[in-house]
């Protein structure tokens, strides 16, 4: 993964997103069941499963709703994580706001 293109999301998230995804596409719910299921809209279900530089981030609310509505660990929503929590896998980067000439 060329984290440029996916500058708004840490690893972690990202990894986590296309867990969402696969795991709905592995429970055969179409978008529509998908966010019916969560309580949110079908737009909002886009954000939450896109891992481009746009969407939404993943909140502690609907990680616990995953795990309910897909009856799956946390491990497995979340995946493999390296040993070092100082790793960049669990760092959010942060774009520059505003301009240069400050």
């Amino acid at each position: 993964m060329k984290l440029p293109q996916y500058s708004k999301f840490s690893p972690i998230t990202v990894a986590v997103k296309k867990n969402v995804r696969q795991l709905r596409l592995d429970a055969g719910y179409s978008m529509n069941e998908g966010a019916r299921m969560l309580g949110v809209s079908r737009k909002q279900l886009e954000d939450i499963e896109t891992i481009r530089n746009y969407g939404c981030h993943l909140d502690l609310e609907l990680i616990a709703k995953l795990k309910v509505i897909y009856k799956c660990s946390l491990d497995d929503l979340i995946g493999e994580l390296p040993e070092d929590y100082y790793s960049d896998y669990f760092v959010r980067p942060r774009k520059r706001l505003g301009s240069k000439s400050r």
